[in-house]
């Protein structure tokens, strides 16, 4: 699986997912642009994970071996930041990239905006093909530790393709960007980083990670075939450029 799928993924357009808009959801709170049932399904347009005697889980291991190498070290603390998706964790990983300190009272829109991309970034676009493959982690595989070992109980019952974390900051930085446009390179330097700590973490295998990006980038134009949620970008943009 390639590193292009990011740039091919932003190539997309919302004509092809016309068939699956969706009315804005409103009844939940948590994820009002739409259902998980209205999700463009990444189990029909992903590839199926590399086998375990290919040449791409030879590279899946190598790249692991080479995240795991930076145990201790400032760029695992930065993933060990990176494994939290809680709101105000994601609102502080981006921050500096766009560089604007978000926070639920100054940057109301933008705060809910973060978490509304949630459900539908993170467990929403993944979760076809994730629930399809279950693929095993590479921190179960080697049996080592996580960034964050309280989360692997979790992990283990989770499938590891594709990275649910990196579509979800794939997504946000998308968003991120096109709602301040000046601060597009950092941000999408940060959502790269942001999926690469996953594979520094052993939470995910390099190929996890690089399906994210597509999924999160498809998730990315599947939302601008909704009115809720460019209704809702429309604030951020107000909001982050005033």
């Amino acid at each position: 699986m390639k590193h292009h799928f990011l740039y091919s993924g932003l190539l997309l357009s919302g004509a092809l997912f016309a068939h699956t808009q969706a009315q804005a959801n409103t009844t939940d709170g948590i994820a009002p642009f739409h259902t998980a049932a209205d999700v463009v399904n990444s189990q029909f347009y992903l590839p199926p994970p590399p086998k375990d005697d290919s040449p791409a889980f030879t590279l899946d291991k190598a790249a692991y071996l080479a995240g795991y190498a930076m145990k201790g070290s400032p760029r695992w603390q930065q993933a060990t930041q990176d494994a939290r998706l809680d709101t105000a964790s994601m609102a502080k990983t981006f921050s500096p990239a766009l560089g604007v300190t978000l926070s639920e009272t100054q940057t109301p829109a933008t705060w809910k905006m973060i978490n509304d991309l949630k459900l539908p970034g993170s467990d929403y676009a993944p979760g076809g093909a994730k629930k399809y493959y279950m693929r095993t982690r590479p921190f179960v595989v080697f049996n080592h530790h996580t960034c964050l070992p309280e989360d692997e109980a979790e992990l283990r019952k989770d499938g590891s393709y594709p990275s649910g974390h990196t579509s979800y900051g794939t997504l946000l930085g998308l968003v991120l960007a096109e709602a301040k446009p000046d601060r597009a390179q950092e941000l999408a330097k940060r959502a790269y980083e942001f999926g690469q700590s996953r594979v520094i973490c052993g939470a995910h295998w390099q190929s996890d990670v690089d399906a994210g990006r597509y999924v999160g980038a498809a998730e990315f134009a599947h939302l601008h075939t909704i009115p809720a949620f460019m209704t809702a970008l429309k604030q951020v943009k107000q909001e982050l450029n005033h």
